[in-house]
């Protein structure tokens, strides 16, 4: 049987050529996309002279030649608010395989809000924000309510970064990472997807035996797990990457709601905060930084009463995406439209490729 063709969009940033490493160390030969022929050429050399495209988000001709119905494209193309739309459109137009390794929670609202109807017309099957975000707390949520048993209705996960700094992101994850509190966010609640404020919510879960804070943030889990678990009636997702900060953040997000209604604020706070993220020099090509991950998901009924919880820990958010997004790219897709991996991969399946990838649950 003929291998599946995998396209790596953006195939020379930092993700995408972790991504594109381990596929090839998996045995599959992904076709390398991207804007630089140069650096394309470079990237195929090192990897065993991998076919590459020139493709750029700008001639967006050139992003819907990359894919026919039966491809799969991976696209790390971001900040996904400015350029990840081409690549959505290009795959609902050929009826094929999207991944993605969005974090950004507008961009995971259209995708299933906006492109669903059309991809399930297609045949495509849209898997947005299937890296580190949000791919794991789909695993552990869903996890917890299948221990918590029918009386679940609310589930709450928290994803924790332990040992990294600002040093040890990407310079697309650090531009939107500024979006958390500047964008719209949204959640789940009473049995609909409404929108936010981004950093509404700090609560604080357990982690590797301390009590971290985190804030609330827009995930992919909003979407998916309602799919999967019809009987939820409220999902929230927290980022506890900012330690001490969390506070602030959230404060700052009630300043950014006022201030956004004024004309060009936003554009200069966004500027603002995109050069100070500038500043810190990101980690080194080729390697991924240190740290740990964790995710907590905690299931609970009606009354607020937490009945189960799960924890998953292991490598850090990049090593992850890399070995999670290689792992979903080989794998067979139930399902049409916008999906989420439980949905997509089936519980048993999606809980063997996040250990693949190095996430496991702790004991």
């Amino acid at each position: 049987m003929a291998q599946q063709r995998i396209v790596v969009f953006g195939a020379t940033g930092y993700t995408g050529r972790l991504i594109a490493e381990r596929l090839v160390a998996q045995g599959a030969r992904p076709v390398l996309a991207g804007r630089s022929s140069s650096r394309l050429a470079e990237l195929s050399a090192a990897l065993g002279g991998l076919e590459t495209v020139r493709a750029d988000v700008l001639r967006k001709n050139s992003v819907f030649d990359l894919v026919d119905g039966d491809d799969v494209l991976v696209s790390t193309v971001g900040p996904f608010a400015k350029w990840g739309e081409p690549a959505v459109r290009a795959a609902v137009a050929a009826g094929c395989v999207y991944l993605d390794t969005t974090g950004e929670p507008a961009f995971i609202r259209r995708v299933f809000e906006e492109f669903d109807a059309p991809a399930r017309k297609s045949g495509a099957r849209l898997l947005t924000a299937m890296g580190y975000d949000f791919a794991p707390g789909a695993l552990a949520g869903a996890l917890a309510l299948e221990e918590a048993g029918s009386e679940a209705v609310r589930v709450d996960v928290g994803y924790y970064a332990l040992g990294g700094g600002p040093s040890s992101l990407s310079a697309g994850t650090r531009e939107s990472l500024v979006g958390v509190t500047l964008g719209d966010g949204h959640a789940y609640r009473d049995g609909r997807v409404r929108g936010v404020r981004s950093a509404e919510r700090v609560r604080s879960f357990s982690v590797a035996g301390k009590q971290r804070e985190a804030i609330s943030v827009g995930g992919a889990e909003h979407f998916g797990l309602p799919a999967s678990y019809p009987g939820l009636r409220e999902v929230n997702v927290y980022l506890g990457w900012f330690g001490p900060l969390a506070r602030p953040l959230q404060a700052g997000s009630f300043v950014g709601e006022f201030v956004r209604k004024v004309p060009l604020t936003t554009t200069v706070m966004r500027f603002a905060g995109e050069r100070a993220l500038g500043l810190v020099s990101g980690p080194e090509p080729g390697t991924t930084p240190g740290g740990r991950s964790w995710i907590a998901a905690e299931a609970s009924d009606a009354a607020g009463r937490v009945l189960s919880e799960v924890h998953l820990a292991g490598v850090d958010g990049y090593a992850f995406t890399a070995g999670f997004m290689a792992w979903a790219a080989q794998q067979p897709v139930s399902g049409v439209g916008a999906l989420g991996p439980v949905e997509a991969f089936g519980l048993e399946r999606l809980e063997a490729g996040a250990a693949a990838a190095g996430l496991t649950r702790v004991p």
